[in-house]
């Protein structure tokens, strides 16, 4: 087991509303592997970042007051109050503030990968995200004690988390998710942005499309819940895989986008674990087709009385995903990993992590809404931010060959 000492370090960075609600619930979770209360949201109206930190302070239980959770884990930017559900101006507020952002960033200390969280929706978070990810790439420079410049976080790792709106939205929030998406993936150079992009859909994980409250707190639960049991693998697993091991070749392959795949409370007295990884294959986050799978990796958790006992082992987890993946006729680059959980019983989870698939069965969602509005769009100027046409061309461009690359 690895030792507490050496665990991934990772830090969360949400912004706008709905990135708020789900970094919230992390404070729900009696156990945040490896983030600890290293959360910070963002947004650019500060009555919706009470309402955020209203809802950390629930979740935590805390005695600490409202000032004292603004000061450690908020952060109102930008001048404007609120993007207009307009990207261009959530990422203009970024650019504006983006000083203030890394400051309270550092106030984290080491780092070693962050989990940036979007609903690709939305102005603020969809506008802001995509270009913090790319300027914490690419972007930023400080000065040592000599006054050299040297590059801030080249080794640390950025993945992304991007919720599409529920299908029956207004078409302006697919025309935002659709450039989102986009952005998170390349930069306007047309490199690689984030290290891995998650995706999630609203309604193809309440297939009911209620879109109350109550829904949404189900649905951004599913979501906490692929992040403790990813995350959890790096910080006590038997084998060698961490977030390293889930960027490194899909990058390479140019195949990074991911949905999670999850099935939890198995009972591992019953179910064979191939059974276990079908079940997971059936719980995608997306619609997609799992034939079309470039990139996996499994991470099966288990009670440590069972690991202990050897009830299950390591190349008891490799044989099932290796078979599995020979089932589905699956051609993958990918590893297995097995993670330990406390208490006893016989309740496994699973997390399958699906990469490079195609992704045209979630685009059309939104296709239609977001060619409708482009026109309309390019080059009017909303606040401070704006959108020319040849950005929208370059976004198009970036989207679209990344996709053919990774199409059926």
């Amino acid at each position: 087991m690895a030792r507490t000492d050496t665990f991934t370090r990772w830090s969360v960075i949400a912004s706008g509303e709905g990135g708020g609600r789900i970094a919230s619930q992390f404070f729900d979770r009696s156990e945040n592997p490896g983030i600890d209360d290293r959360i910070l949201v963002m947004n650019t109206n500060r009555a919706d970042l009470r309402n955020t930190i209203d809802r950390m302070q629930g979740g935590m239980g805390t005695d600490r007051d409202e000032d004292e959770m603004m000061e450690s884990h908020a952060l109102e930017f930008g001048s404007q109050q609120g993007a207009g559900n307009f990207f261009p101006n959530g990422e203009a507020c970024a650019r504006e503030d983006l000083d203030r952002i890394v400051e309270n960033i550092k106030e984290f200390g080491t780092t070693d990968a962050f989990m940036h969280v979007a609903t690709l929706g939305g102005g603020t978070g969809n506008g802001s995200i995509p270009y913090v990810v790319d300027q914490f790439k690419n972007g930023l420079e400080d000065l040592n004690d000599n006054g050299a410049s040297e590059r801030w976080m080249d080794s640390v790792i950025h993945t992304a988390f991007g919720v599409w709106p529920y299908y029956y939205e207004q078409p302006q929030r697919h025309f935002n998710a659709v450039c989102g998406l986009s952005r998170l993936l390349r930069t306007g150079e047309g490199e690689q942005n984030g290290d891995m992009v998650l995706l999630a859909a609203n309604s193809h994980l309440d297939e009911e499309e209620n879109g109350n409250g109550r829904h949404y707190d189900s649905i951004n639960d599913a979501i906490i819940t692929a992040i403790d049991l990813m995350i959890g693998a790096g910080r006590e697993t038997r084998s060698v895989i961490d977030v390293k091991d889930y960027v490194t070749i899909p990058s390479q392959m140019d195949a990074y986008h991911f949905t999670p795949a999850v099935a939890t409370e198995l009972n591992g007295n019953v179910y064979e674990l191939e059974y276990m990884l079908d079940q997971a294959a059936e719980n995608t986050y997306v619609p997609m087709d799992v034939g079309t799978t470039q990139a996996a990796y499994a991470i099966v958790r288990a009670p440590e009385s069972m690991i202990e006992n050897d009830e299950i082992t390591e190349p008891d987890v490799y044989g099932a995903f290796r078979d599995w993946t020979g089932k589905h006729d699956i051609n993958v680059a990918g590893q297995a990993s097995l993670t330990p959980k406390r208490g006893r019983g016989s309740d496994i989870d699973v997390l399958l992590l699906l990469g490079g698939f195609d992704l045209n069965p979630l685009l059309e969602h939104s296709w239609d809404e977001f060619e409708m509005l482009g026109d309309s769009l390019a080059g009017q100027g909303r606040g401070e931010g704006d959108l020319s046409r040849a950005e929208l061309d370059r976004i198009v461009d970036n989207l679209e060959s990344y996709v053919e690359r990774n199409a059926e």
